[in-house]
């Protein structure tokens, strides 16, 4: 579980700053167009996941209560998943799900989370750093 969640918070960190990059170095567009293509389903199966760590999360609430600060961290990592993979999904959902009513309210949640996308796949990268520091200490 916890090398999905380290390859999700890569890669969809590197996505959430892939234009940023771009701006920065456009050589680097050469090196990303291979994951860019893939956006709304690496945002989809992130989707998923952030949900189940969130419903994770819920679940273990009342079993530990004395490790705060990890509790807070797994809360985070599931919300910035969630967050992001909603960004970078929502062309793939509005194929699935058409333009209903549900939809829309996604959509109007997407473009509230948007002018964040930077600062969110900034936050799966240091969370995935967290990450590895905690599996190595």
């Amino acid at each position: 579980m916890w090398l999905i969640t380290l390859a999700l918070l890569i890669l969809l960190g590197i996505l959430g700053i892939a234009g940023w990059l771009k701006a920065q170095r456009p050589e680097t567009a050469s090196h990303l167009q291979p994951i860019e293509q893939f956006e709304g389903w690496i945002g989809g199966a992130g989707l998923v996941w952030g949900i189940l760590l969130l419903l994770r999360w819920i679940s273990m609430v009342g079993a530990l209560q004395g490790a705060g600060g990890a509790m807070l961290v797994m809360l985070l990592t599931a919300l910035v998943v969630i967050a992001l993979s909603l960004i970078l999904a929502l062309p793939l959902l509005r194929s699935i799900f058409g333009g209903g009513d549900f939809m829309g309210r996604v959509s109007r949640l997407t473009e509230r989370l948007a002018p964040y996308k930077l600062g969110l796949g900034f936050a799966c990268l240091v969370l995935a750093l967290f990450s590895l520091l905690g599996r190595a200490f």
